[in-house]
């Protein structure tokens, strides 16, 4: 396994081989600016959506469209691959398999884990709990956070 992940690492440090990239989660941000926190864009992307990017700057990429490369979005949004193509047959895979390809993982890898780690289900329970129940962070709590600890530089 860990040959595989480090060449699928090594893969996604390479970049891809053009400037199209496809969405891969409902409810990505688009930002006014490449970082997280600040103002979002008013225009908002779907999953499967295919985006060309004008420019790649610190893990971000800014739209060419939507947004009339004005708006930004960070590369945990995107796939420089078909939908799919980590997982089979796109119209057999679920989201959850499509997300978790996306970080180099499967179903089974995540369930021999957590089979090899019968005492961290308890942890898993209150993360997940906390991920179905929790309301999404707002940008002016999240500039607050940053701006209090000093986060982002001077960006």
């Amino acid at each position: 396994m860990t040959i595989r992940w480090i060449a699928l690492t090594l893969l996604l440090a390479a970049g891809p081989a053009t400037d199209s990239v496809v969405v891969k989660r409902e409810g990505s941000r688009v930002m006014k600016g490449p970082r997280f926190f600040g103002e979002a864009c008013t225009v908002s992307v779907s999953s499967g959506q295919a985006v060309r990017l004008l420019e790649r700057r610190g893990g971000w990429g800014r739209l060419s469209a939507p947004g009339d490369g004005r708006c930004w979005l960070h590369e945990s949004s995107w796939v420089d691959r078909r939908p799919g193509e980590l997982v089979g047959d796109p119209a057999a895979a679920s989201q959850r398999d499509v997300e978790l390809a996306g970080r180099g993982f499967s179903e089974a890898e995540v369930a021999r884990f957590r089979a090899d780690h019968a005492e961290l289900a308890p942890d898993f329970a209150i993360v997940e709990l906390y991920l179905s129940t929790a309301p999404e962070t707002g940008s002016a709590e999240i500039a607050a956070f940053c701006a209090e600890g000093r986060l982002g530089g001077g960006r």
